[in-house]
Formats: C-alpha cells, sequence, structure tokens
C-alpha cells in the first residue's frame, strides 16, 4: 500500500469501506472523496484488500498461531536497533498506524468469522441426510364434517403424522366462510370432555384454510376434534359456533 497522506479524513477510511458511520458521516466521506486524490487511492487500495478475503472456504482448521502471526504483523517483535531516520510527523504516523492496525484487525476478524460460519454449515448440512433418512408415519387420519348437516360444503381432514419423536397434526379444510373482524377459526382437542386449543387459521377467498399444530406431551391423549368460529384468536375455550368436528 502507498505511504497514507496526512489529510484528517484519512484515519476514517476502514470505517467508510465496512459501512460504519452515520447516514450523515458517510454523506461526508462520498464529498471528501470527489475532491481529495489522496483518499481516493487509499481507499482503492483497502478495497483490493477487502476483496481477497475468501467468502468460500475449503474444509481447513484454523491454525492455532493464526491469532499469533496476525498480532505479530501488527505489533512486529522489536529488533536490533536500526540506523537513524528522518522522524515523522506525529500525526502521520499515528494515521498510518491506526489505518494499518485497524485494517488488519478487521481483516483478521472477517476470515475467523467467515471460517468459523464455513464450518458450523458444514456441520448444520452433515446433519441433513440423518433427517431426511428419518420416515415419516401416519399414525390415523380424522375426517372432519360440518356442524350443520345441510352444509355438506364445509369440510376437512386431519392427519396425525410421527417423525422420529416428534407428533405433528395437519389440518386441510374447505368450503368454509370468510372471516370479518378480528373473527378466526380455532382447533380444539377434545379429551375426556375438556377442550385444548391447537391454534387458529383463517381461509383464503375460496373458503380454503390449512393448519399445522406440533403436538406436545399433553396434547397426545385426545378422542375427538372441533372446529369453532371464534369472536378473536385469544380464546382458551369455545364462544363461537362449532363448524366442524369428527
Amino acid at each position: 500500500m502507498s505511504t497514507l497522506n496526512s489529510c484528517s479524513f484519512s484515519d476514517e477510511l476502514v470505517s467508510y469501506l465496512i459501512g460504519e458511520g452515520s447516514i450523515e458521516e458517510r454523506n461526508v466521506m462520498k464529498k471528501h472523496l470527489l475532491t481529495c486524490s489522496s483518499c481516493r487511492k487509499d481507499l482503492e487500495e483497502l478495497q483490493e484488500a477487502w476483496n481477497l478475503i475468501p467468502y468460500k472456504l475449503d474444509d481447513v482448521d484454523v491454525p492455532s498461531n493464526l491469532k499469533e502471526e496476525v498480532m505479530n504483523s501488527i505489533f512486529p517483535v522489536k529488533k536490533s536497533p536500526a540506523p537513524a531516520v528522518k522522524s515523522k510527523n506525529p500525526r502521520k504516523w499515528l494515521n498510518e498506524f491506526n489505518l494499518y492496525g485497524w485494517a488488519a484487525a478487521v481483516f483478521f476478524l472477517a476470515f475467523v468469522g467467515v471460517t468459523w460460519s464455513h464450518i458450523i454449515t458444514s456441520n448444520q448440512l452433515k446433519e441433513v441426510p440423518k433427517q431426511v433418512q428419518t420416515p415419516t408415519k401416519v399414525l390415523q387420519v380424522f375426517s372432519l364434517k360440518s356442524g350443520t348437516p345441510s352444509n355438506q360444503d364445509t369440510q376437512g381432514k386431519a392427519w396425525l403424522y410421527q417423525q422420529g419423536n416428534k407428533k405433528q397434526l395437519v389440518f386441510q379444510l374447505q368450503g368454509l366462510a370468510d372471516t370479518k373482524g378480528t373473527e378466526a377459526y380455532q382447533v380444539w382437542l377434545i379429551h375426556e370432555g375438556k377442550r385444548r386449543s391447537a391454534g387458529v387459521f383463517h381461509v383464503d377467498e375460496q373458503g380454503n384454510g390449512v393448519l399445522t399444530y406440533e403436538l406436545r406431551e399433553k396434547d397426545e391423549s385426545f378422542e375427538a376434534i372441533g372446529i369453532s368460529l371464534e369472536p378473536d384468536a385469544n380464546g382458551t375455550q369455545p364462544r363461537g359456533q362449532k363448524v366442524l368436528g369428527t
């Protein structure tokens, strides 16, 4: 990288490059870059270095001495004294140190972050085949009929699935009237005369509704299913009219 200029904006280039700062601060920097060729050149070189950070990595272990090597490059170990040279302007030296130091630190953190993310993603992808291989079984199918015998268009089904230790109820309903205002359809699991909510749903323009509910331990015992049209979605017990049931 070329020798950094002593412009007062030079120590803000890294923050600008990585998207930090308020909108006003970034607008000020954009205007400054239009007139300052030195800052533009430094920004271009920083951008080139930033683009060298890999975003797609092979499966490799992060070297245990990586942090030490990077930190040594930022703060080199003292060696035998070199011949005296003309001292730099203190402000210019601080600007160079801040820009190089922060740039190296940012690149180091970005590299470690991308590597760590890659390792986690790889582990997650390894788990996917195991999940796919777990068979899904249909334990029971429930037919839901209209609460009004004359309305045969209103009907539905519920499938009780099991995959591994998880059980799920999937409802598919049709022929239901559209809801108004805060109204919602609510599903109830019935066990020994007591009702527990299994969720609420709304319907589309054709009166079709879908609901998926994952069963918890206390929900696994039920003998019947009922669906009612409720004034809102906040009820813990039925308050509206029953529209479907087993």
